[in-house]
């Protein structure tokens, strides 16, 4: 794979990862003029654009398409899979089957209502049980939206043929800490949980995935393959499934309408996602314009 990221040593952040929900998109789902022409020039400088997001393939490539930007790759599932919008898949890092069933049990032994996914097609599968009333109107709504991928089986613990990307639990936001510190407490660091609010920080996702993924674990492999540094990487988000990414990244940057917790992480912050603020940091850090 080395030399098919050609470069134009002309901007110091050779890599661009950008979040999409919150992010790249404004309130409205939309990618305004100024972001995506500033996203053109940072690639005309030379710098490589990834979009990492929490979302699936199939759901992730719409939202991007406005960018007009044929050779992005999507970090899809939180860095489980790394595609071109071609959806070749470059990268992945599956859950062993036995390690997701054991994370359905616990999940199960918590209450939870866990869903599973599955396969690095570009629709992923969802496989669920039946959980009647267990489940709250937001979380019925959530599968009724995604019923050309739902799989309903019997039991998850049984009904799981080979690895999977993620299990899923969708938890109230004030308790998502708890329910994350007792997964790990009974997994053994076997899985990384990877959280995202939700529904307007009402509740948030616990996403289980290999103890190996991570929105920054394409960045590693991609920084290999191009023979870059982590200095030259530029990471911006908004929610606690981009902690990694912008950890990692020589520079992270957050959003104004991010999290009062993830702000106060010395990251960067930029404007809001409705201000244009990926745009703003771009603008700043990888074309030099001092404008942020």
């Amino acid at each position: 794979m080395k030399g098919t990221f050609p470069q134009i040593d002309m901007t110091k952040y050779k890599l661009v990862a950008i979040d999409i929900d919150g992010t790249l998109t404004n309130s409205h789902g939309k990618i305004t003029e100024r972001t995506k022409e500033t996203v053109h020039r940072a690639t005309q400088m030379g710098a490589t654009i990834v979009v990492a997001t929490g979302r699936r393939f199939f759901t992730a490539k719409p939202r991007v398409l406005p960018l007009e930007l044929p050779e992005l790759l999507l970090a899809v599932h939180n860095g489980a899979i790394l595609k071109r919008l071609n959806g070749e898949v470059i990268y992945h890092q599956l859950l062993p089957r036995s390690i997701a069933q054991h994370v359905v049990e616990v999940a199960k032994g918590l209450g939870l209502c866990p869903i599973v996914f599955e396969g690095t097609q570009d629709r992923a599968n969802i496989r669920v049980e039946d959980y009647g009333d267990r489940i709250d109107e937001w979380q019925r709504g959530y599968l009724q939206a995604n019923q050309g991928c739902l799989e309903w089986v019997d039991d998850l613990t049984a009904d799981l043929p080979a690895d999977v990307i993620e299990v899923i639990c969708v938890v109230p936001a004030d308790t998502v800490h708890e329910i994350t510190d007792t997964f790990q407490a009974h997994l053994n660091g076997q899985v990384k949980p990877i959280l995202v609010k939700i529904n307007n920080g009402q509740r948030a996702f616990i996403g289980l995935s290999s103890a190996k993924v991570g929105k920054h674990q394409p960045l590693r492999y991609l920084a290999e393959e191009m023979g870059i540094d982590r200095s030259e990487i530029f990471a911006i988000g908004d929610n606690y499934n981009d902690l990694d990414m912008l950890q990692f990244a020589g520079l992270g940057v957050v959003m104004e309408n991010a999290d009062e917790a993830l702000k106060g992480m010395g990251f960067y912050v930029t404007a809001s996602n409705d201000a244009d603020g990926v745009a703003a940091a771009l603008e700043k850090f990888v074309l030099g314009s001092n404008k942020a």
